[in-house]
């Protein structure tokens, strides 16, 4: 089995936290027998920062009326069964991000763990997506798909004045590299290109680099500048759940 911590080509010091909650869905309280080592973690105990939260249904209702308004309220796959849950373990929280990532790698691992436990689904609270046990179990632990998800998705901004109407494009799930998500506007018929721009921003952070506010980036042939998202100021207010304070991404002229 393959120990790789995937490495970053691109890492620059100087990024944000690793962020990271996998909220793991089991019908009873599980059993662990398995080591983070076994389950392909590069290392053999979670780093500092990083933990497992357990809620009970009998002991949090507020939690558990959450996580069954989560199941209610997606498209959550096989929700019966979710919405069965009786606890949920929360995996993750903040610690630094490094170069190999194997503070994220060592998360999925507790993740795998609980799901050959007996758990039924995860959701990934950053990238807002389901994963089912029996995905995680099949997949190759060397491979990171599934912990290392993240999205690209866009919407039609209702209710803002223009000529015509305004459309968000938008990241979610870079806080699990240390990054903040990404946001541009733009009309309908860039959409598709604002997609394809934002995703090639996004790969460049996963691999490591850095953007902050003020700092300008050249992609696909546009100069972008970037500053921290505040709605009502620097754009219209947008219905999407960021982790934290994303970046706007605007087109800027090139010199000269």
């Amino acid at each position: 089995m393959s120990q790789s911590a995937w490495p970053r080509p691109l890492f620059t010091e100087g990024g944000g936290e690793l962020t990271v909650s996998f909220v793991v869905y089991a019908p009873h309280l599980l059993t662990w027998d398995f080591t983070l080592f076994e389950e392909g973690s590069p290392v053999r105990a979670l780093p500092e920062g990083f933990g497992v939260q357990l809620f009970a249904r009998a002991e949090a209702p507020e939690f558990a009326e959450w996580a069954d308004a989560l199941v209610g309220g997606s498209d959550a796959p096989q929700a019966e069964q979710l919405g069965a849950a009786q606890v949920w373990y929360d995996v993750g929280g903040r610690c630094a991000s490094t170069p190999d990532l194997s503070a994220l790698q060592a998360a999925w691992a507790v993740v795998r763990v609980l799901c050959r436990a007996g758990a039924t689904g995860v959701w990934d609270s950053l990238a807002m997506r389901w994963t089912l046990a029996a995905e995680v179990i099949a997949a190759d632990p060397a491979q990171p798909e599934l912990a290392a998800a993240w999205e690209v998705n866009a919407g039609e901004l209702e209710g803002v004045p223009g000529a015509e109407p305004l459309w968000m494009v938008h990241t979610l799930g870079l806080a699990k590299f240390g990054r903040r998500d990404l946001l541009a506007f733009g009309p309908e018929r860039n959409v598709g290109f604002l997609r394809e721009l934002l995703a090639g921003v996004a790969i460049d952070l996963i691999e490591g680099a850095v953007l902050d506010a003020g700092a300008r980036v050249e992609k696909a042939g546009v100069r972008l500048e970037a500053e921290g998202y505040a709605p009502d100021f620097n754009g219209p207010d947008v219905p999407v759940p960021f982790f934290e304070q994303p970046l706007l991404l605007r087109p800027v002229a090139v010199d000269g």
